[in-house]
């Protein structure tokens, strides 16, 4: 056979092996946008249908894929909003959140650099930067403060730092409350009579707050944070035995709901307009502003607010919109940290479905006010939560906790 014959015969067999791997190409490509369109027809329908949603094996939830179901439901919503939530917000796993540590690093204020005389490998430094951070919530925030390394970092180790006269000039003390100690562990003053929730504002407490009164329904949410006074003594002189040149300190504080009145004083009926009026004039002194800046603030409702009866999605973000707007001036940002969520069926009102929408409301609630959103950064943790392990229907295992504290200590310490 002539060259020329062989050449043509194998570009021939090429052009044809081309075409074929093409074929198989978009083969693949339409079978994977089909399953893909597939599975977001099947999210969309299950959230669409609470009932269908509630009707569901724990199998058919695992079979078509769970893990995915935010992603693909969130994608379906709006590209345009998912674009402006990805510059404030993250989705964050405990083995990739990088996305998440990149939003913290362009979002998260700076600590304050003071100028003081400080022993630093035997040599004096003359900056130390110093940060607060706080956080507020029910027993979901309380179990991540307690269970991880956060309560070390702000309460425990501030304060012996404190007692060995290396926390600037402060007189500081820890402050640990019970259900029933919430104004004596702020200093708070009691009314003279105690005023029921409104039902028609969706107000907590719904139990045992309810017929206890100036007590939390949560038997886990203990106050409990590092109280610190500004107190400049010039007789001490410079110190220079000090060798931490970071300085932090905060804590946790209770807020089971978006909006209560398990905190009442004789100016404020609400929990968050009282912590707000305390961390106003006590926490945001002067002083310490100057010296520490105004904290940081970590906050997340919705586990509580869910057993109110009759509330709707707007409720909740009414309210919620009620809880920030009291905080955004007493923080200098704040952090909100979305629901977890159990991809079992329960008799719990807290349904993959409601978790979900309200974690979204409060996202678009805070988008639509831009001077609201330029001081926030939204952690979401449902897609994680679906798949990860638990201790109970609610709370998270303390591996959970563990990672997730290791998360913000990341940007602490």
């Amino acid at each position: 056979m002539p060259r020329s014959s062989k050449r043509k015969e194998k570009k021939k067999k090429k052009q044809t092996t081309e075409e074929k791997s093409e074929k198989k190409r978009q083969g693949l490509v339409v079978r994977y946008t089909f399953s893909g369109f597939a599975v977001a027809v099947v999210l969309n329908n299950l959230f669409s249908n609470e009932s269908s949603a509630t009707k569901m094996s724990q199998e058919s939830v695992t079979n078509i894929g769970f893990a995915s179901i935010p992603r693909f439901y969130g994608d379906m919503i709006s590209p345009t909003k998912h674009h402006v939530a990805s510059q404030w917000s993250c989705n964050w796993f405990p083995n990739d959140h990088i996305h998440c540590d990149e939003l913290f690093l362009q979002r998260i204020p700076a600590p304050l650099t003071n100028q003081e005389s400080i022993l630093i490998n035997g040599n004096i430094q003359q900056q130390v930067d110093s940060q607060r951070w706080l956080f507020f919530g029910d027993s979901t925030m309380k179990r991540l403060f307690d269970r991880s390394a956060l309560k070390q970092a702000l309460v425990q180790d501030p304060f012996q730092q404190y007692q060995s006269k290396c926390l600037g000039d402060n007189i500081c003390e820890e402050r640990l409350a019970d259900r029933c100690e919430l104004n004596s562990v702020f200093g708070l003053p009691y009314p003279e009579k105690w005023i029921a929730p409104d039902p028609y504002s969706f107000e907590g407490p719904k139990k045992f707050g309810l017929t206890n009164h100036f007590c939390s329904d949560c038997s886990g949410c203990q106050s409990n944070y590092l109280s610190c006074k500004y107190n400049f003594d010039p007789r001490s002189g410079t110190k220079t035995q000090c060798s931490n040149s970071k300085r932090r300190y905060g804590g946790y504080m209770t807020m089971e709901f978006a909006r209560d009145r398990e905190i009442q004083t004789p100016i404020f009926q609400t929990t968050q307009e009282n912590i707000a009026h305390y961390l106003k004039h006590e926490f945001n002194s002067i002083d310490l502003v100057r010296q520490w800046g105004k904290p940081i603030c970590v906050v997340g409702t919705g586990n509580h607010d869910v057993l109110l009866d009759g509330i709707t999605t707007k409720d909740f973000t009414s309210n919620v919109h009620f809880l920030l707007h009291n905080l955004k001036h007493v923080c200098s940002h704040m952090v909100w940290l979305g629901n977890t969520c159990n991809g079992r069926e329960s008799k719990f009102p807290q349904t993959m479905k409601q978790m979900k929408v309200w974690d979204s409301a409060v996202k678009e609630m805070i988008e639509a006010e831009p001077d609201l959103m330029a001081m926030m950064t939204f952690v979401e943790v449902f897609d994680a939560s679906l798949t990860f392990s638990h201790s109970d229907f609610i709370h998270m295992s303390n591996t959970w906790y563990e990672e997730l504290g290791k998360f913000f200590l990341n940007f602490i310490i």
